[in-house]
């Protein structure tokens, strides 16, 4: 069974800056690649094991959004690989503002 027929609602396409990390404020800075209704994907190779506390502000042209989550996967790659492998964290979102979930489901519509 694949993992996409079991999640729980889409990624859409979600291009935008993300600061996170274990400590709040987070110190680390990259972009959302994807998000859904339970969580996002962000592209770096700055990764964290999965089970991991992470404090997240999403910053959209409109607004900030700060959140929580756990780090579901991780990937590394080297550095000379990063264009044809992918990279990043999966985020399980364990606080999240309510207005960030309005703008998944503005984004996640026909």
């Amino acid at each position: 069974m694949s993992t996409e027929s079991t999640r729980i609602s889409k990624r859409v396409p979600f291009r935008y800056t993300v600061f996170y990390g274990p400590t709040n404020p987070p110190e680390h800075t990259s972009f959302v690649t994807d998000i859904s209704e339970t969580g996002i994907c962000i592209k770096t190779n700055t990764v964290y094991k999965p089970g991991t506390k992470l404090y997240l502000v999403i910053e959209t042209p409109k607004k900030s959004y700060e959140a929580e989550g756990v780090v579901a996967w991780a990937r590394k790659v080297p550095q000379r690989m990063i264009h044809i492998m992918k990279n990043g964290m999966g985020i399980k979102f364990t606080r999240v503002e309510k207005e960030l979930i309005e703008l998944y489901k503005e984004k996640s519509r026909p």
